[in-house]
């Protein structure tokens, strides 16, 4: 098992005592961030509605990404799943101050303009440190 045990014995995934919030609200905050024109299509390859993400990076990712992600360690990269996982407020926040068009920007401007290269080389460059 995974997560904390809460008083009331149901078990969340939140973690170091946060709290999930209610799926409704984490998926009405998330139809509006996956509505954002950029969010629309994986950071890491052309896939479209992406239903992964990197809350480290604030990026949404396809689930081929989402694997090599993963592969990745969370030291790197921590994912979940925009529809399946349970999120917390803070979590959902970070990708809200993310998104995929605020990462690329922030990736050009320091020298990083393949968004297709080789996942393990973008995530572990000088850009990727920054950005966390």
């Amino acid at each position: 098992m995974s997560g904390n045990i809460q008083a009331d014995g149901n078990i969340t995934a939140a973690g170091k005592g946060q709290v999930c919030i209610p799926s409704a609200s984490k998926n009405s905050q998330f139809r509006k961030l996956k509505n954002s024109g950029s969010n629309q299509i994986c950071f890491d390859c052309p896939n479209v509605r992406p239903t992964w993400a990197s809350i480290t990076y604030g990026v949404f990712l396809c689930l081929d990404c989402s694997a090599a992600h993963r592969s990745m360690g969370v030291h790197l990269t921590f994912v979940r799943s925009v529809d399946l996982d349970e999120w917390t407020q803070r979590q959902i926040d970070a990708m809200r101050i993310g998104g995929n068009d605020n990462a690329k920007k922030f990736f050009r401007k320091h020298g990083c303009t393949d968004f297709h290269t080789k996942t393990e080389k973008k995530y572990t460059s000088k850009a990727a440190v920054a950005y966390r």
